[in-house]
């Protein structure tokens, strides 16, 4: 399995095998070997190279001499990836002998649902009602007969009444630490009180921009928070609250009732000791599509059409048990559900200057469906809802969250290096970060190359970060900026628009040794820039398509060029 990166371009952790089975003369012959692989592509970004790793590597294993023993499949993130993999997947395990849909097996080292419910601390097994098993669970069930629904796939849980009725709004250990082995949280995860979080636009509306800001003071002398600009806060997010609820209220066990350490199946994906309501509210993404086997589980059916039944109209959970009437066991949904994962937000400020601080910018996602459902994301509904109750109240907001380095998007080292920056929408978060970087290289004295920005905003009402821009270029860290709308303004353009104007400029800069940095959320922005380069490199170049490709590859490589793309 593997995807495809840049223009073409190996995934970092797979560069040295790929080189080494596509360029070596000397490779053994792979005769007897059985293979296939599966591509991760998407056709939103450069449909020439759409999954031509996958593709190259199927290749070059049939020519050392391996048996391919299935086609390869191709997984297209630009319309529906889980599709395409369930659709391969269901093929490769055919071929395997084992059957997908399979029930009455359990996935933890087959153990049946008979043995394991002796780990049940709080009773016997109960006759089972229709085709779900029933376990006796008092204090835990909330039928009248103290037994609950059991799944018929999965490992019985071991539950025990609850403690208490509160509801954690972290998943820290007292002395504020996440980093002990049962925890959800990675290695690293701190509690950070939230000190600001406001609009950064005057007019932007419910999907405008805001900014909020994060303490550091209180881990001060902790390096893992010791960030560089380029760097990212990863942030765990919690559930709405009445999406919560509202699963809460389709299971048959008590909200409260706590998963237990002890006597738990190894294969269970979430830590134990915490109630069932704060593993829904921390640890489970209830916003993510629910998968293709969980789907047919709940709709009781094999022949799906995932794509449109699911992906397009972005069905979740709650549709499909709602508009089903279907009801969970606790198993079936806490073994089947998705993982909640944390969100990378590019830092928007620099350590030089705000060494006590991290600011970010993000947007509130907010749409509605093809079906009339309206959507939020997960973790920035989650941020807009903390507040700041302003300095007279010592009460504070807080974030689980780790600062993650990325060493592959920095200055240059070399102060007189020229760079270009180039962004769309909340793209010019990590520019400002570059910005008040330079701000504080050049108070310091240190004497810098030129510098010059392409900004792109949705309407004018969408900018935001003027007073910076032209803080950097009063005090000579910024040359120029040239900012464009794609809405709301008598000259509609885009940032690749004025990219390909000033073509001749661009040329130069790289041909002088000029370094770039491309930002923005947009899944096919980065593709469109690396489109426009191409041009580019052509008419000012005087290059050809191909000779074109290699000259944007060698940036690439050599990080003259550097993207942070959502």
């Amino acid at each position: 399995m593997t995807s495809v990166a840049g223009v073409g371009e190996p995934p970092d952790n797979g560069k040295k095998f790929y080189s080494w089975i596509m360029n070596n003369e000397n490779n053994p012959s792979l005769n007897g070997l059985d293979y296939c692989v599966f591509g991760l592509g998407s056709t939103a970004g450069h449909l020439p190279y759409y999954n031509v790793i996958g593709k190259n590597l199927d290749k070059r294993l049939k020519e050392l001499g391996a048996s391919r023993v299935l086609e390869i499949g191709l997984g297209d993130d630009g319309d529906c990836i889980e599709d395409d993999f369930d659709n391969w997947s269901a093929n490769f395990m055919n071929l395997l002998g084992d059957d997908p849909d399979a029930e009455g097996t359990s996935i933890a080292d087959g153990v049946s649902v008979a043995q394991d419910e002796a780990q049940v601390e709080t009773g016997k097994p109960a006759k089972s009602q229709g085709d779900s098993p029933r376990v006796k669970c008092p204090g835990v069930a909330l039928a009248d007969d103290e037994t609950r629904m059991i799944s018929s796939k999965y490992p019985t849980l071991s539950l025990i009444p609850r403690k208490t009725d509160t509801v954690r709004h972290h998943l820290f250990k007292e002395d504020g630490s996440g980093s002990n082995p049962n925890s959800f949280y990675a290695k690293g995860t701190l509690k950070f009180d939230v000190i600001r979080n406001m609009h950064a636009e005057i007019n932007g509306g419910e999907s405008g921009m805001n900014e909020m800001e994060v303490m550091l003071s209180e881990y001060s002398s902790n390096k893992m928070c010791n960030y560089e600009a380029g760097d990212h806060l990863v942030i765990y997010p919690v559930n709405s609250q009445c999406v919560v609820e509202a699963l809460l209220d389709n299971l048959d066990v008590d909200r409260h009732a706590i998963i237990s350490v002890e006597g738990q199946p190894e294969s269970y994906p979430f830590p134990t000791g915490l109630t069932v309501y704060e593993t829904l509210s921390h640890c489970a993404d209830l916003g993510a599509l629910v998968s293709p086997n969980f789907v047919r589980m709940i709709l009781q059916r094999k022949d799906i059409d995932y794509k449109a039944e699911i992906a397009h109209p972005r069905r979740t959970l709650i549709d499909l048990l709602f508009q089903h009437q279907r009801k969970l066991s606790l198993e079936d949904l806490l073994f089947q559900i998705a993982p909640m994962k944390p969100r990378y937000y590019s830092i928007a400020s620099s350590f030089v200057k705000h060494p006590t601080r991290i600011r970010l910018l993000y947007r509130k996602i907010k749409y509605v469906t093809s079906l009339g459902f309206q959507r939020e994301g997960v973790c920035t509904s989650y941020l807009s809802y903390k507040g700041d109750l302003g300095n007279q109240d010592t009460r504070k907001a807080h974030l689980a969250a780790y600062i993650n380095r990325n060493s592959e998007f920095r200055l240059p080292k070399e102060g007189h290096v020229p760079i270009l920056m180039i962004a769309v929408g909340c793209g010019v978060s990590p520019i400002r970060a570059l910005l008040e970087e330079r701000v504080a290289l050049i108070e310091s004295g240190r004497r810098l190359g030129s510098a010059r920005l392409f900004l792109g905003f949705r309407t004018p009402d969408d900018e935001v970060f003027k007073a910076p821009v032209e803080e950097a270029i009063k005090i000579g860290a910024l040359d120029d900026v040239s900012v464009t709308f794609a809405s709301g303004d008598k000259d509609k353009r885009l940032v690749t628009d004025v990219l390909l104007d000033e073509g001749e400029y661009v040329w130069n800069h790289f041909e002088s040794g000029g370094v770039a940095f491309v930002c923005g959320g947009a899944r096919s922005f980065g593709a469109a820039v690396e489109d426009v380069l191409l041009k580019i490199f052509q008419v000012h170049g005087s290059l050809d398509y191909s000779d074109s490709e290699q000259y944007l590859r060698r940036l690439i490589n050599e990080k003259k060029i550097m993207d942070e793309l959502a």
